[in-house]
């Protein structure tokens, strides 16, 4: 989470948190490929079959700036049937291509004290045998708490500043055009 397209981090999620309080839901482009629609869907379904639900936490550095702000018009769930983005959403913008998806959130919360996740408590929610490690183009990743301290392949930084959370609903993750 950072800034995009001149807007502040802070301003982004105030717009994004007003799309919530208007229609219910808000969509935040995303492009890393360890968290594509299906992937993000998978691990929310399954969270769903266990009366769980699935959340994103947003955390310091990781997301690189982006200059584009061309804005999506529709949303897909499969790739295949397509609907107009809710009346009343402000703009999802970014760059829009067949990269672009985005997780749909009907609660986000701002962390304003200083919270810090250890990363060494998560790994890969598709392989579970790996650590998290993020990086650029996947900086967003489906995780699962587990304990990977005595990985070898583990993050060096391990400790990570909370910015935000995020409650994933239907239909989870979807992509963007």
């Amino acid at each position: 989470m950072g800034p995009h397209a001149g807007e502040s981090e802070r301003e982004i999620f105030n717009r994004k948190t007003e799309d919530i309080s208007r229609t219910g839901k808000t969509f935040w482009l995303n492009r890393s490929y360890r968290a594509k629609p299906i992937m993000v869907q998978r691990l929310c379904e399954e969270a769903q079959r266990e009366k769980s639900d699935c959340f994103c936490i947003f955390i310091e550095g990781g997301a690189v700036p982006i200059a584009s702000d061309e804005s999506a018009k529709q949303y897909s769930k499969d790739g295949l049937t397509w609907y107009d983005l809710p009346k009343g959403l402000t703009p999802v913008t970014g760059k829009i291509d067949s990269g672009a998806h985005a997780p749909v959130f009907d609660r986000l919360e701002r962390m304003n004290n200083l919270i810090y996740v250890d990363l060494w408590n998560y790994g890969e929610f598709f392989d579970q045998k790996l650590p998290l490690k993020t990086r650029q183009g996947a900086s967003t990743i489906c995780a699962i708490k587990k304990d990977m301290s005595a990985h070898e392949e583990k993050m060096i930084a391990r400790w990570r500043r909370i910015v935000a959370a995020g409650k994933l609903c239907e239909p989870f993750c979807v992509y963007l055009r």
